[in-house]
């Protein structure tokens, strides 16, 4: 972009200035439509800061679902033991992918066998 000069850039201030107060002026009269629609339905800026859905829970709707009452607690997580581990401290369960410490070492002529830790 080339340089403009400082008479260029504050006329292009002055006329952006310009449509920001032509936009400012724009909306000034729908604002005044939208607080006498609020008024003339009773409508509060507390009821359009509610979400419907703190609206149904307020009013007792029956949206929300209800409740298995035979449902089984969720159970906690268990800590899977380490089957494999390296000199540098690399642990792995033998889950999920396989760590790239272990497709290195094996890339160099290891067995995995060699990382496996005695159970």
């Amino acid at each position: 972009m080339p340089r403009l000069s400082a008479e260029a850039l504050k006329a292009r201030i002055a006329a952006l200035q310009k449509q920001l107060a032509a936009a400012e002026n724009s909306k000034a009269p729908a604002i005044r439509k939208v607080r006498a629609l609020m008024k003339k339905l009773g409508v509060t800026m507390t009821d359009l800061a509610e979400t419907p859905a703190t609206k149904a829970v307020k009013r007792g709707s029956r949206r929300r679902r209800p409740r298995k009452a035979d449902a089984a607690p969720k159970k906690s997580a268990t800590k899977i033991p380490v089957k494999y581990r390296d000199a540098n401290g690399n642990a792995w369960t033998g889950r999920g992918k396989t760590p790239t410490w272990i497709l290195e070492a094996e890339k160099t002529g290891k067995s995995r066998e060699e990382f496996r830790v005695p159970q």
